[in-house]
């Protein structure tokens, strides 16, 4: 117990510690500025003492003596006046304006190298889309891939993305911040770092598993869920199960949706945030068990397609969901009404349904049909 305290205050400090390395150049920034102000009221209280100018006058020269422009217009002509100049103005304030560039300078490199490499805090950011960890293989293809289909989706096409991984220290690949996609470098299930990526602001969670051919991946997607669910958040949460046993512990842990990692299809994951449910009838088409699709080769002709759903359907024989016409082509989801010309069925078929014959569909569907 006091050994996980000392680690726990010493992470703490770690973390201290670096925001205080990150941000030293805004103190001296800050300290300067103050510094310079001190320095222009004391010189413009000079003037007007020595040089019996008005306040404004006094203001002027010295502002325009500190940047070294010399309009001419006012200047000191007394001995003191002159030599208040040479102190303040020539022997501090230029030296404080210089400084003080550099600072805003080095700062402005600094918050953009921070950016860049993930690690300042996105704390504007709200309603986003927060992805949580990388794949481990081909990761700029995979999110480039993601990306592409977020923005590209109604409804998601204009949510600000941000990903938390630890696999871009130096910065993410130029496709996807060209997509305006931004990242927080970090571990999600180390201290502070989801708060840090703005979880409870956030609109839709993705927690990916790192590597879809670890079961091990899965005790971290469920460590993940469990922080966030300390945390709280209204987003809607979606995350990958390697196992199917563990789908029903990860919605006890608050994920609204769970599919299996399919890294060459990002547009199950997409379709699964905008509507919910379809991952579960989108996974069962890549496998044989469950509800499944079958192809019947039978020749019909200039048929409703209205006809041939609603036959089938009635009979308990599948559900028709595309067919290849008489020319070879794929097509999915034509007109109802629309009149048909086709080599091949493709039906959608559950569990407990037997998958009708050629011969059943041809007896089922003559009728409609002008030859067969």
């Amino acid at each position: 117990m006091l050994l996980g305290k000392l680690v726990h205050k010493r992470n703490r400090s770690r973390q201290r510690y670096r925001k205080q390395v990150h941000l030293h150049a805004v103190k001296d920034l800050k300290r300067r500025f103050l510094m310079l102000a001190a320095v222009v009221a004391v010189h413009s209280v000079a003037m007007v003492y020595f040089e019996d100018l008005d306040w404004w006058q006094a203001f002027w020269l010295t502002m325009t003596s500190a940047s070294t422009t010399g309009y001419g217009d006012i200047s000191a002509a007394t001995f003191w006046g002159q030599l208040a100049t040479i102190v303040f103005i020539y022997g501090m304030g230029i030296t404080l304006l210089a400084q003080i560039a550099s600072d805003y300078v080095e700062i402005r490199l600094i918050r953009k190298e921070m950016k860049i490499k993930g690690r300042l805090e996105w704390s504007d950011m709200q309603d986003h889309l927060l992805i949580i960890n990388t794949p481990t293989t081909d990761t700029e293809r995979y999110l480039t891939l993601l990306v592409q289909q977020i923005c590209n989706t109604p409804g998601l096409d204009d949510a600000p993305i941000q990903i938390l991984t630890p696999k871009f220290p130096e910065g993410l690949p130029e496709t996807l911040r060209a997509q305006g996609v931004v990242h927080h470098t970090g571990d999600a299930t180390a201290p502070g770092m989801l708060d840090s990526a703005g979880v409870a602001k956030a609109k839709y969670i993705v927690v990916l598993s790192p590597d879809s051919l670890d079961s091990h991946s899965d005790s971290l997607v469920f460590d993940t869920l469990h922080r966030i669910k300390e945390i709280g958040t209204k987003a809607f949460i979606l995350a990958e199960a390697i196992d199917d046993a563990n789908r029903e512990r990860f919605r006890q842990s608050g994920a609204k949706a769970v599919i299996r990692p399919v890294r060459a299809y990002p547009e199950m994951l997409v379709r699964s945030l905008v509507a919910p449910g379809t991952e579960r009838v989108l996974e069962d088409l890549f496998r044989y068990q469950g509800d499944h699709t079958i192809r019947i080769n039978v020749s019909l002709y200039n048929i409703r397609w209205a006809d041939v759903v609603t036959e089938l359907i009635q009979r308990d024989l599948g559900t028709a969901i595309g067919f290849e016409d008489t020319m070879g082509n794929i097509v999915t989801h034509p007109k109802s009404s629309e009149r048909i010309s086709l080599n091949a069925l493709i039906l959608l078929i559950g569990e407990d349904q037997k998958a009708p014959t050629k011969e059943d569909i041809l007896r089922i569907l003559a009728q409609h049909s002008q030859a067969n």
